[in-house]
């Protein structure tokens, strides 16, 4: 694959042909946002889970079997939001969200994720390369890997085209993939 764990963002192939299929269907450019923090692991998060909070999650899988994992996902961010201080998150959650916000956020494209998709499919995308995925890995998705450094571009880049060349330069720089 050639990319390294830190510079590699994974998207569902599935994701970037429905969004290349929605630009094309409403006209609008569609993009991808991702940020990424170095060093801001699940691993890292998941330790700082206090058992209130696995205790939370347990009780509220249970009033939501029959309505499904969204809806207790739902109820944790939630919880978490509205009162982080009941779990003793409060400043970690503040450490975490001031790292997101000075973390660089970055874009890419419809139409250039689908351009990359083409062009590197067998290159990035290990489940091709693998006899047998499929049936070792039953549910995973096909993924495609973007570099981070080189196939994504900086939000604040975008948003300075769209300042000082505008609106259609923007949209044509979207449309054609350069972004």
């Amino acid at each position: 694959m050639g990319l390294t764990s830190e510079d590699c963002f994974a998207l569902a192939t599935y994701k970037i042909h429905s969004a290349f299929q929605k630009q094309e269907r409403e006209h609008l450019p569609y993009i991808f946002v991702v940020v990424g923090v170095p060093d801001l692991t699940g691993s890292v998060v998941g330790a700082t889970i206090p058992p209130e909070l696995i205790e939370f999650a347990t009780r509220a899988r249970h009033s939501a079997r029959l309505q499904g994992k969204r809806k207790v996902e739902d109820a944790i961010v939630k919880a978490l939001t509205s009162r982080p201080a009941e779990f003793g998150l409060s400043d970690t959650l503040d450490k975490f969200l001031n790292q997101i916000r000075a973390a660089v956020w970055r874009v890419l494209s419809a139409p250039r994720a689908d351009l990359l998709l083409r062009e590197k499919l067998f290159e990035r995308a290990y489940a091709l390369r693998v006899r047998g995925f499929a049936m070792n890995y039953r549910g995973a998705e096909l993924d495609m890997h973007f570099s981070i450094s080189a196939d994504l571009h900086p939000l604040e880049d975008m948003l300075r085209t769209l300042r000082d060349d505008g609106l259609h330069a923007l949209r044509v720089y979207l449309e054609r993939g350069t972004y």
